[in-house]
């Protein structure tokens, strides 16, 4: 039990330091090929990020809800640790406007219009813990790539990471007013949508691999 806290922590901060890279680059295609490097370490390191659990959940099985609430919850531990770490730091300062950018459309949205961004990036998701993180050898240039193109694609395109939005949520909330139900209403809409994202992909494929036999 206690790896399945420390692994899930661990993939928050991963995040939230792809988040970091990606807030540092002024050029939006850039910053969005960069942010996959979190990714990337959370698929290489086996770690338990929540979307990547949902569509494996979905797939055989192997995860269970309790693993997912254990993810989600430890993934918004790390990304809380990362965000209070930074806040003692100079970094943050150079990150504000940008995170002001990406936080005030979201509280500013609507559930239904959070809740399909969100479906959106967990079919992303899923297909780079697939196609790349499953499908292809661990380390291999072909799993960096389909990776990198995915997790690129639904970064710039500005879908809904649950766990990207929590480290996003954190830094605006010590820096900037925002309302207990605002955070909430983002929290809640994104992860009924990445979850359903995910594992529409992960039950998708199990019953393509099961028809295939």
């Amino acid at each position: 039990m206690k790896e399945k806290w420390i692994s899930s922590i661990i993939a928050g901060a991963y995040i939230a330091m792809g988040a970091m890279v990606y807030l540092s680059i002024p050029d939006k295609i850039i910053a969005s090929f960069f942010f996959s490097t979190g990714i990337l370490l959370v698929l290489n390191l086996h770690n338990r990020l929540f979307t990547r659990v949902c569509p494996l959940a979905a797939y055989d099985r192997s995860y269970r809800f309790s693993d997912m609430a254990i993810a989600w919850i430890g993934n918004g531990i790390g990304t809380l640790i990362v965000a209070v770490l930074i806040h003692f730091t100079r970094f943050e300062a150079g990150i504000l406007e940008r995170v002001k950018e990406i936080v005030t459309p979201k509280i500013g949205d609507s559930p239904v219009s959070l809740i399909l961004l969100g479906i959106f990036c967990g079919l992303f998701v899923a297909f780079a813990v697939f196609v790349g993180g499953i499908r292809q050898k661990q380390g291999s240039f072909a799993q960096i790539f389909y990776v990198w193109l995915f997790i690129t694609a639904f970064v710039f395109c500005g879908f809904e990471h649950i766990v990207a939005d929590m480290y996003y949520l954190s830094v605006y909330a010590f820096n900037f007013p925002i309302a207990p139900d605002q955070i909430l209403k983002v929290l809640f809409c994104v992860t009924i949508g990445n979850i359903i994202g995910g594992a529409a992909v992960g039950y998708s494929i199990r019953r393509l691999d099961t028809s295939a036999k």
